[in-house]
Parts: structure tokens; sequence; C-alpha cells
């Protein structure tokens, strides 16, 4: 029995779910960047 596919396999699965976590934490670290006195803010009053 050949465990090449098999390892291969199990390494591309890890790279795609790197991947998606990697581009979740950039969508959430978007925040951070945003101006608190921007012109949403300035509307609420």
């Amino acid at each position: 029995m050949s465990t090449v596919g098999l390892n291969e396999a199990t390494v591309a699965k890890y790279i795609r779910e790197q991947e998606a976590h990697g581009q979740a934490m950039d969508k959430l670290s978007v925040k951070e960047y945003e101006d608190p006195f921007s012109e949403k803010r300035n509307k609420k009053k």
C-alpha cells in the first residue's frame, strides 16, 4: 500500500485550511485600521 497520495492530500488540506484561517484573521484585523473620526461616526450626533 502506497502512502504517497495520502500524504500529499493531507498536506494540501493543511495548506488550504491555513490559507482560509489567514484570510479570516486578515478580515478581523481590518477593523483596527478604521478611522474612529470618519463620516459614519460623526453622523450619529
